[in-house]
């Protein structure tokens, strides 16, 4: 599970997506992209903001491997290393 749909969320699901983890991208907002998603352009190369995100969400969203779970707040974690519970609260999407 990977807790924050920003940028580093989207990229840390992805690369553990590709090396054959299921990942579970969980956000409590309508929609994943973070406060990047909110730029116009970034520091300090001034790209457009979403020229580089926008092709991250298609990927993250097409892999067979990541579920988008937005709406939802981690309750708390619990257990130990290897053995982690997580319960989700999940908002009804408005």
């Amino acid at each position: 599970m990977v807790v924050g749909a920003g940028i580093s969320g989207i990229q840390a699901a992805l690369d553990l997506a590709y090396t054959g983890f299921k990942v579970y991208l969980v956000d409590k907002s309508p929609a994943i992209g973070g406060k990047m998603a909110q730029l116009d352009k970034t520091f300090p190369t001034n790209d457009c903001s979403m020229c580089i995100e926008s092709p991250k969400f298609i990927e993250a969203n097409r892999h067979p491997n990541i579920e988008i779970l937005t709406y939802t707040d981690v309750d708390r974690v619990e257990g130990q290393p290897g053995e982690f519970k997580a319960p989700l609260s999940r908002s009804p999407d408005t």
